[in-house]
């Protein structure tokens, strides 16, 4: 199914033409970038490798002179994806448009359909009860994120005392340290 300019589609790029300068993006369409944050594209052969399934569309930023050029080469690389032109000769003009779409929250210029909200999830478990669902408790997974604290004030632990009828010989404790040498 083709992109509609009302709907969001899969993936929206953004491609600035090459003939103009770099504050065409990080000034006239910052507010539209950070508003709906589409992929920023010098060229269109990234954008012909997405699934033909998947809806697409390329806005692309340009003055009069080249915005037909672009509109074919969209068509031809990219016959599938919807051409969104914003066509501008001044760049004052272009930032008006550009953050006038971003904040009326229409990227593509016309207003977007309201997404219905979707359904809770259906739970699979037979014999459920009807309502809220409480999922089970289990001890959490992961990594340990904190260590354990040693209490300063408190006095050493006491040492045990060597029985007499074993040979003087106490219990085996670990040894402090490497126990292949070193320090």
């Amino acid at each position: 199914m083709p992109p509609s300019p009302d709907t969001l589609p899969n993936y929206h790029f953004l491609l600035i033409a090459p003939n103009l300068g770099a504050e065409w993006f990080f000034d006239a369409a910052r507010q539209y970038w950070e508003r709906f944050r589409p992929t920023v594209v010098s060229d269109l052969g990234f954008i012909s490798l997405i699934p033909k399934e998947l809806s697409i569309v390329v806005t692309v930023l340009a003055r009069r002179d080249t915005a037909n050029q672009w509109g074919v080469q969209v068509a031809q690389v990219v016959p599938e994806a919807l051409f969104d032109p914003i066509v501008q000769d001044n760049f004052e003009d272009a930032k008006r448009a550009l953050n006038d779409r971003a904040s009326l929250n229409q990227p593509f210029g016309v207003p977007l359909l309201p997404t219905p909200t979707p359904l809770p999830p259906i739970s699979p478990t037979p014999g459920s009860i009807i309502g809220p669902v409480t999922a089970p408790t289990r001890p959490p997974g992961g990594f340990v994120t904190a260590t354990a604290t040693v209490d300063v004030n408190a006095p050493p632990p006491a040492t045990p005392t060597p029985d007499p009828n074993t040979g003087g010989e106490g219990p085996i404790y670990p040894t402090p340290g490497p126990i292949t040498g070193g320090g």
